[in-house]
């Protein structure tokens, strides 16, 4: 464990940072608060996602399988500890807010907001601390009773929170509040049978960085933020059928998790710019959003992630570059 403090302890920082900060959901100056950062550090992303990335390791998972569990982790988020899936508890994005209930389920608030936190929450710090530990990327960082250990603390109190702490357990009567758990614990069993039948493609055989560099992998990351995340809340607006949004929902998961898993392999390099297109999508939207409604702190924070990310970016160029230039 003493090995990988260091991988172990940015993870979870980082994914709560990237998924707070930047969705404009926790201002950066409120973030590092104590009373918002440690909660938000361990209980909350922290600890289930470093479980998260551990079962991955171990399952041996691939890219696709691992998002598939971010969307279990999605269910924990937004289910068990905030409850914003469930109507008349408040949405963070008002346009859902009434839109395609199901049993008082915001059914395509659901499918957005767990695709969303998959991508950001968990596959985009995971990637992205293994790139910057690659010794340690595939290797499991805690022993199986830790593991263990922590994800029955995660659950065992988020569900004890949901049922009888939480906004839900005093909103809802008793019947609603089973029904509502009871869809939270199916769609996370659903999600885990299905997780560890998608393809493990494309392999990561390494950091990589001297084939070449491609904008490609970016480009498809942009494309891949504007499909996922804008698509659906221009049709969310226009109030499309439940059916047609779900039916949207069904063909992008099948369009990208082919365009994924039809390579063979793969470097990490190569998703982390991926993910930087993605990123970097969010975060220059967060820098007109944040401006167009007057919130500068999400504005400003949009002008950091863009030059991180740009940054980031470059000095994997430059390393391709440098690296082809010692194989010539």
């Amino acid at each position: 464990m003493r090995r990988y403090w260091k991988p172990a302890l940015l993870l979870l920082v980082l994914s709560p940072l990237l998924a707070e900060v930047i969705s404009g959901a926790t201002s950066m100056t409120l973030f590092f608060m104590p009373w918002i950062f440690f909660p938000y550090a361990t209980v909350l992303y922290g600890f289930p996602v470093l479980v998260i990335r551990e079962v991955a390791v171990r399952r041996k998972l691939g890219v696709l399988g691992l998002w598939c569990l971010g969307l279990i982790y999605a269910l924990y988020n937004e289910g068990l500890r905030a409850a914003t899936l469930f109507y008349p508890l408040d949405a963070p994005v008002d346009t859902f807010s009434t839109y395609g209930l199901v049993a008082d389920v915001r059914v395509p608030f659901t499918l957005w907001i767990s695709f969303w936190h998959g991508l950001f929450s968990v596959v985009t710090p995971v990637v992205f601390v293994g790139y910057l530990f690659p010794k340690k990327a595939d290797e499991p960082w805690l022993p199986i009773k830790a593991t263990w250990s922590l994800a029955t603390l995660s659950v065992g109190t988020a569900v004890a929170y949901f049922l009888f702490v939480g906004e839900a357990s005093t909103t809802q009567d008793a019947t609603t509040l089973i029904v509502h758990c009871t869809f939270l614990v199916v769609g996370a069993l659903v999600l885990w049978f299905v997780a560890g039948r998608l393809p493990r493609t494309p392999r990561i055989v390494a950091n990589g960085g001297g084939n070449g560099f491609s904008w490609k992998p970016f480009v498809s990351g942009v494309g891949l933020y504007l499909f996922l995340s804008l698509g659906p809340e221009v049709l969310a607006q226009g109030r499309i059928p439940l059916l047609l949004f779900v039916l949207y929902f069904a063909v992008l998961a099948v369009v990208a998790g082919w365009a994924i898993a039809r390579r063979r392999e793969t470097t990490r390099a190569q998703v982390v710019v991926l993910l930087l297109g993605s990123g970097t999508a969010q975060a220059a939207l967060a820098v007109v959003f944040g401006a167009l409604i007057g919130d500068i702190m999400w504005a400003i924070s949009g002008v950091i992630f863009t030059a991180i990310f740009v940054g980031a970016l470059a000095r994997i160029k430059w390393r391709s570059a440098v690296l082809n230039g010692r194989e010539a």
